[in-house]
């Protein structure tokens, strides 16, 4: 009996921690999941470098300007004998050199190689923001798992309490009836025998519960021992239809549309491979600035400064076709692409299928077992007063028992399965955020 108090007292206890804390949404689980979520910042942060990248300077298509001096002191043993006859002998000629300048190189003509390479970098960029989506998306679809399999492991916690309570009203009876000799003391021992496993059972799932807690708040990269409850109900919609679904996959699926655009980036490498094969123009511009005093030299002094520039062409003739063959593997790669591509497809419309019906088999389960919770209560309630009355025997109440924790957590996972399998398709019709 003190067993039974005190299991009593601890889902007591387990109630009025749940009452006290906080109500955390499914709302605000995600908004903080996508404040803080580790995976989601450093694919942020991957698609800010992307954006960063995606200039025109970065493509070549801007000029280069550089400014560079240089100053020489210098001391040495100076022997200069010249045709005419002069000769110049100092053991310590002192010199002085002073260079500047600045110039601009910029590449006009490059086969539009670097018009290529910016658009490259630009649809580099729109991958890595459909990259930092999809782990958006994924991330949320953890959460929203995540928060619902906290109400499915508290209310099974409930169901196992339930049990509980049901395995001591048998044991009362089957105490008082030992002790009154109305009964034996076979029926009481295992009547508590079954209530120590109810308990054992009902602390392994309360574990289960906790533990639940614990993976969400990772999941929000906060504190995992932060308390907070969840809202207890699980709610499905049932009105997701195929056609619409599979419409909206293939315009707005993540996956789909980041291999489309790595179609694109292929397109362009070939293009890249044809402008290699183009020559090369190039324009410079310079001013520099020279001054030279030595005594070392019968040019004592020279100083000259002013402006000068030029083009420049490139061109290979010949680079033992390495040209001809990266245009090659360029056009074999993006028949790689097109084939990724429909791989894609064909994957997404076979697990589209596959997703759909569990989807509508769920929603089947939860109206069947929706009833045969139904009938178990009612069949609870008969067996407890025909047990008491002693019409049944404390086996038939152990099978009624068993037979309510299957029907109580038979429902609950269905309708668990079912938001889970929602939450995919919305997911993979590209549904589940905008």
């Amino acid at each position: 009996m003190k067993k039974v108090a005190f299991t009593g007292l601890l889902f007591l206890l387990f109630t009025g921690l749940a009452e006290s804390q906080e109500i955390l949404v499914l709302d605000q689980a995600v908004a903080i999941g996508l404040a803080n979520n580790y995976g989601i910042i450093m694919a942020q942060n991957s698609n800010q470098v992307a954006h960063n990248n995606a200039s025109p300077g970065n493509a070549g298509m801007l000029p280069e300007i550089g400014v560079n001096a240089g100053y020489v002191n210098g001391l040495s043993n100076a022997n200069v004998n010249v045709v005419s006859g002069a000769e110049l002998n100092n053991t310590r000629a002192h010199s002085d050199l002073i260079t500047a300048g600045i110039g601009l190189s910029w590449t006009l003509f490059d086969g539009l190689n670097m018009f290529i390479t910016y658009d490259k970098l630009k649809k580099l960029e729109e991958m890595s923001e459909l990259s930092a989506k999809i782990t958006i998306e994924n991330t949320i679809a953890r959460i929203i798992g995540s928060y619902y399999e906290i109400i499915r492991q508290e209310r099974v916690t409930r169901i196992f309490t339930e049990q509980v309570l049901i395995s001591r009203f048998r044991l009362e009876l089957a105490t008082m009836r030992f002790e009154t000799g109305t009964g034996s003391e076979m029926e009481y021992l295992k009547a508590r025998v079954e209530l120590n496993a109810d308990v054992a059972d009902l602390s392994n799932q309360q574990t289960l519960f906790e533990n639940s807690k614990t993976t969400l708040n990772d999941l929000l990269s906060r504190d995992v021992n932060t308390p907070f409850v969840v809202q207890d109900t699980i709610l499905v919609s049932t009105l997701l239809q195929y056609d619409s679904l599979r419409s909206s996959m293939k315009t707005a699926n993540r996956n789909l549309l980041l291999a489309i655009r790595n179609k694109q980036v292929g397109q362009l490498e070939l293009k890249t491979a044809r402008a290699n094969q183009w020559p090369t123009l190039g324009f410079y511009t310079n001013f520099n600035y020279y001054r030279s005093e030595t005594e070392a030299n019968f040019v004592q002094y020279n100083q000259n400064f002013g402006p000068s520039f030029g083009l420049s062409l490139n061109m290979k003739l010949f680079d033992g076709l390495n040209l001809n063959r990266a245009f090659k593997n360029a056009a074999i790669a993006l028949q790689t692409n097109d084939l990724e591509i429909k791989q894609i497809e064909n994957r997404l419309e076979a697990y589209l299928a596959r997703i759909y019906n569990d989807y509508q088999n769920q929603l089947q389960m939860i109206g069947f077992e929706h009833e045969n919770l139904l009938l178990a209560i009612k069949s609870m309630d008969i067996a407890k007063e025909g047990y008491a009355v002693g019409s049944i025997s404390s086996l038939q109440l152990r099978e009624v028992q068993q037979d309510l924790l299957t029907a109580g957590t038979r429902l609950v996972t269905a309708e668990f399965k079912a938001k889970l399998t929602e939450t995919e398709l919305l997911l993979l019709s590209g549904k589940l955020i905008r």
